[in-house]
């Protein structure tokens, strides 16, 4: 699959120090207006060193972008990039319901025996820390040690 593109305008806005997102404003020959993003490395003199594709799809489309010049005209051959990665299947597919019960978390207890317990710990020694800390807040509180 071949498609032309012309190149209106590109924009770039750096991120982090040395790195960017750059966005490509295209035009098919169709007249459909399209925004490619990419994510772009700059060198030492502040210009564009390297673009990389935020989508892998993209990556023919963004090989000759990196390239190209405003109001140019640019053909993508998108061939053998299909060839080698297929589009996955795009059939729909069938939902089924998992379980109509609901779960409230208010009245449903998490610890059932005590192998849940231990499957549990992290939770229960997070439990005693929060409350040990409320705890010591409240008689701090209590004593006037904050006023």
């Amino acid at each position: 699959m071949q498609i032309y593109y012309t190149v209106k305008n590109y924009q770039f806005r750096e991120t982090t120090k040395g790195k960017g997102i750059i966005k490509y404003y295209l035009v098919d020959d169709q007249g459909k207006e399209r925004v490619v993003s990419a994510i772009a490395k700059l060198g030492f003199t502040n210009k564009i060193k390297s673009v990389h594709p935020i989508h892998h799809r993209e990556t023919p489309l963004i090989d000759v972008l990196s390239k190209a010049a405003i109001d140019e005209r640019i053909l993508v051959d998108f061939t053998e990039y299909n060839n080698k990665y297929p589009r996955a299947d795009r059939a729909p597919k069938k939902i089924t319901a998992q379980s109509t019960r609901v779960v409230d978390p208010y009245t449903e207890s998490l610890i059932t025996d005590m192998s849940s317990i231990t499957k549990n710990k992290m939770r229960i020694i997070k439990l005693v820390a929060l409350s040990l800390l409320v705890f010591t807040a409240y008689l701090f509180v209590r004593q006037g040690f904050f006023s």
